[in-house]
């Protein structure tokens, strides 16, 4: 799994999405695959299947690409960027190749952002993340410190321990101080919470295998936790933040989740998201010699 998957359509929020896949790819020595894809539909497809025309674009973007391509060669030599073009519906496609070049990672550009809960995310974005089999970087906002301290949201589900392991490889591999956050629900102090005692638990875990980790635990407040958490990211100078995307085990298929909804649309930040399939594949990465002395890595 050394494919790193770029959607490119030549606008603003692709392209930072392609030049901070750049950076990801030389540093752990990946590939890229820039994909194009022609959304025909109606009459249009008609047209456009027909002969010349339609080969006559796909050369064009496909062209359009390597000359992206060949924008970043002297800024990152011996870089591999290969080029796709394909023809329907955007997330169906980007998933379909994700699948079939076995993808790492997806970056996604997103410029769907605004605040309360009637702004939608872009239709590619939310069902990519959505359904995705892999880690989904939807590239936002300041990119400049992605990998310097990551915001891993944590709460008492069964994606606790998935989450935990995916911001211990995120840490190991990219050298991310990592920061565990999560709101009290209750009237109970921070200090007896069981959430308090995980989040200690999970900092320890942590630290043993070589990542600064911090933890903060908010009191219970009539601020919606996803408010809290945004806050809390743009405080310490966050780069990413974590999030699952739904519970695990959730059966909908049209639901992303409250709370992962408001993160990935407000965030100031990119944001890698997480289905429960991309997080039991742990990035794709075999880690050796993880010390767990205390069961939380490895009991998802």
């Amino acid at each position: 799994m050394k494919n790193l998957l770029v959607p490119f359509d030549f606008q603003d929020p692709s392209i930072k999405a392609f030049r901070v896949a750049c950076r990801f790819a030389s540093d752990q020595k990946f590939s890229i695959v820039l994909l194009n894809v022609l959304e025909t539909p109606g009459l249009l497809a008609e047209f456009f299947s027909s002969g010349d025309q339609l080969v006559r674009i796909t050369d064009q973007a496909k062209d359009r690409m390597l000359e992206f391509a060949s924008s970043v060669k002297d800024e990152y030599p011996g870089l591999k960027i290969s080029t796709r073009v394909e023809r329907g519906k955007p997330y169906e496609e980007i998933l379909e190749v994700a699948e079939d070049i076995r993808a790492r990672m997806i970056f996604l550009g997103e410029n769907h952002q605004g605040s309360g809960a009637e702004q939608e995310l872009g239709t590619t974005v939310y069902h990519v993340t959505l359904k995705s089999s892999v880690p989904v970087l939807t590239v936002k906002g300041n990119v400049t410190k992605l990998g310097d301290k990551i915001v891993v949201p944590l709460d008492l589900t069964r994606s606790f321990m998935r989450q935990l392991f995916s911001a211990l490889v995120y840490g190991l591999n990219y050298g991310a101080e990592i920061y565990l956050v999560s709101v009290v629900i209750g009237g109970i102090s921070i200090k007896e919470s069981r959430i308090y005692r995980r989040l200690k638990d999970a900092k320890k875990s942590l630290e043993e295998n070589g990542v600064k980790c911090h933890i903060k635990l908010f009191e219970r407040s009539e601020t919606h936790p996803y408010v809290r958490v945004l806050e809390y990211a743009k405080e310490i100078g966050a780069g990413m933040i974590l999030v699952m995307t739904h519970e695990e085990g959730y059966t909908y298929d049209n639901y992303i989740g409250a709370f992962a909804h408001h993160i990935i649309n407000e965030s100031d930040v990119p944001v890698m998201s997480l289905t429960s399939l991309a997080s039991k594949k742990n990035f794709g990465v075999t880690i050796k010699g993880v010390v767990d002395p205390l069961g939380m890595l490895f009991t998802a």
